[in-house]
């Protein structure tokens, strides 16, 4: 006959001493309480399930006394009695939490900004979070990806007009609706792609029909204000889902205040990535003059995004989406900018919001006039002048190129 455990009492628990070992209490009916060298005591739950033994864990005490534990025990045997492994049974429901914890709207949106912390600028990686943490979050944020309803997102877009921030108190709020939803789209494609769900909820939802579309008016002589060309460029380079030629060349335009001509004449022959420079030849300028492009690191990366795309098939850079191998039709840009709401400012404009912005900027940038000309491919001086000048200020130029993006990326 087996030996009969005497039951613990709260006294007999608080003597209990550590020891060098882990060694154990006996309470009967299986539960005992682990006492381990650095004082901690565990109270477990011995027992046998098919022919195999096991420990189940109650928790630490005082934090769960006694005569809770003997309670827990007791339900621990009942579960046994009925068939049920409670140590298998706990781990699939802490698997179940986990999947469930994964599948949570707001943990799959974390994993898709630390995705596009690599390929987005830094402050409009940082205004992205705070856009879903503000306007998505506090809403969706919690739920499992695919316990979201239709009814869900078109309330949080809605929603969003409703929510003041000193940020956005005097911006569109239905622009911002629309970039809204526009995150939420492109978080439901992340999902999507990596299992976390199959069903595209965004993708059944005219947004047209919930948010009326705002046309920017942007005359070009307002053009100089730094909200309004900083919100086109956003507008240009991230709500833009055309095709890929397309949004490459209209970043490119923005970055480079080239002729949109120039732009959509980009050759491959004319590239020289190892000292990251465009060189137009002169019968492809309007001055007749040869002209160099100097490459920033952005500039060089949206030529090496469009390798994959035009490389093989065309000698143009950014040729046609449609007709491949063939140049961009004049009036693509121009069209796309109009398709994004953006009206009174065509692809020529940039021209004008670089020039402009970048003389009022001198003391910033630390660049002469004749850079700022250089960069326009402008005559500079008189004939005199001219004929002496032998620099087409390449490295100054790259550096203003750079100034520029840092400008366009800044929040606004």
């Amino acid at each position: 006959m087996g030996r009969v455990a005497t039951p613990l009492s709260d006294r007999k628990i608080k003597l209990a001493k550590p020891k060098d070992k882990v060694y154990r209490l006996s309470d009967g009916n299986g539960l005992v309480l682990e006492i381990k060298p650095n004082g901690s005591k565990i109270w477990r739950v011995r027992y046998i399930f098919e022919k195999k033994a096991k420990m189940y864990t109650i928790g630490d005490y005082p934090t769960i006394s006694l005569a809770e534990a003997r309670y827990i025990t007791t339900q621990v045997r009942n579960k046994i009695l009925r068939g049920i492994d409670p140590v298998k049974e706990r781990q699939e429901v802490e698997l179940k939490k986990s999947i469930e914890s994964k599948k949570k709207f707001e943990t799959i949106a974390r994993e898709f900004f630390d995705l596009k912390s690599k390929e987005w600028a830094k402050t409009y990686y940082s205004k992205q979070i705070r856009k879903a943490e503000i306007y998505i979050f506090p809403f969706i944020g919690f739920k499992n990806i695919d316990r979201i309803t239709k009814s869900d997102i078109v309330d949080v877009v809605k929603n969003v007009k409703f929510i003041q921030t000193p940020s956005t108190k005097n911006t569109n709020k239905n622009e911002t609706s629309r970039r809204v939803f526009n995150l939420i789209k492109q978080i439901y494609q992340f999902a999507l792609h990596n299992d976390y769900t199959e069903i595209d909820i965004p993708n059944r939802i005219d947004i047209n029909k919930i948010v009326p579309k705002t046309k920017i008016q942007n005359r070009i002589k307002a053009i100089t204000d730094e909200k309004e060309i900083k919100n086109i460029y956003e507008i240009i380079t991230h709500d833009f889902e055309g095709y890929h030629i397309i949004g490459n060349a209209l970043k490119f335009l923005a970055l480079t205040a080239l002729r949109p001509g120039n732009v959509r004449n980009v050759q491959w022959k004319w590239i020289d990535m190892e000292n990251r420079v465009i060189t137009f030849p002169a019968e492809a300028m309007k001055s007749k003059k040869e002209f160099r492009l100097p490459l920033t690191d952005t500039l060089a990366e949206i030529i090496e995004n469009m390798r994959d795309l035009t490389y093989h098939r065309s000698e143009y850079v950014f040729c046609s989406p449609v007709h491949i191998g063939r140049m961009m039709s004049e009036n693509t840009l121009n069209v796309a900018h109009k398709r994004l709401g953006i009206i009174n400012h065509n692809a020529h404009g940039w021209r004008s919001s670089f020039s402009t912005i970048c003389y009022e900027h001198q003391k910033e940038h630390g660049m002469s006039a004749e850079v700022i000309e250089a960069q326009l491919h402008h005559q500079i001086g008189s004939s005199v002048t001219r004929a002496y000048m032998r620099s087409d200020f390449l490295e100054e130029r790259r550096n203003l190129l750079e100034w520029w993006e840092s400008f366009l990326e800044d929040e606004i």
